[in-house]
């Protein structure tokens, strides 16, 4: 039977693979993650889909922390550079292929006890993976 890919889990991996930093995708992050700042911590966020079978309309939040702001502010700039530069067109191992990406919310400072850049990603994706 075939289905929709995870985007959440795809997306935080080639995040992970192309800045090289820590990402997390589970809904809560280790203890320790304080420690090993800077980090990004990617979940999916709710979105309508009212697309074609084959479409995804995926939003992502991507939000960089640190231990220090600078970090936090210069990891949030690569992860928009990435989203929005590169990630476009490109294709997953699995057949997953991202049409389009847009920033819905630019990185901007968001509560937390350290420093947080919080951005959110809209996504258009084409492909299911069979399972």
């Amino acid at each position: 039977m075939s289905g929709y890919a995870d985007p959440e889990l795809a997306v935080a991996e080639w995040l992970r693979d192309t800045l090289n930093v820590k990402v997390w995708a589970d809904p809560k992050p280790p203890s320790d993650r304080w420690a090993n700042a800077p980090w990004l911590w990617v979940q999916r966020g709710q979105t309508p889909n009212g697309l074609a079978l084959t479409l995804d309309d995926v939003l992502l939040d991507c939000d960089a922390y640190s231990a220090e702001a600078d970090h936090a502010r210069e990891l949030g700039q690569r992860v928009r550079d990435a989203m929005v530069l590169q990630l476009p067109l490109t294709t997953f191992t699995d057949g997953l292929f991202v049409k389009q990406v847009t920033t819905e919310s630019a990185p901007a400072w968001a509560p937390d006890p350290k420093f947080r850049r919080a951005a959110a990603y809209r996504l258009v994706m084409h492909g299911l993976v069979g399972s």
